[in-house]
């Protein structure tokens, strides 16, 4: 009888180790997977949170007005070619009085300038 005890006793003992064990796994497991969800769930928003940038039509047209600058020589070559010939066949015509009118501008700011 004392050795049936004493089975009995070492039984309930492993039993309850045994329960404890699967309680401390399951407890574990059931962790790690709320981990495992907690990492989804945060890959998930970070992903549909992506960073964007978008231009309004203004900022669009000025940068390509922009580029258009830069990318131009800022000679009017039409222009040029149209004068030089005209001063080739003789048929150029000055405007003094523009030139005369220009000329008094261009002192008065100057002399608004050093003033």
């Amino acid at each position: 009888m004392a050795i049936d005890a004493l089975q009995n006793q070492q039984q309930q003992q492993l039993q309850q180790t045994s329960i404890a064990t699967a309680s401390n796994k399951a407890a574990n497991t059931k962790a790690a997977a709320t981990q495992n969800q907690s990492a989804n769930v945060m890959q998930a928003a970070t992903a549909s949170r992506a960073d964007s940038v978008s231009f309004t039509n203004v900022a669009k047209t000025l940068a390509s007005a922009t580029n258009k600058a830069r990318n131009s020589s800022g000679i009017d070559q039409a222009k040029v070619d149209k004068i030089k010939n005209a001063i080739k066949d003789g048929s150029y015509k000055i405007d003094y009085q523009s030139v005369a009118n220009k000329l008094v501008e261009s002192e008065s700011s100057l002399n608004s300038l050093l003033a």
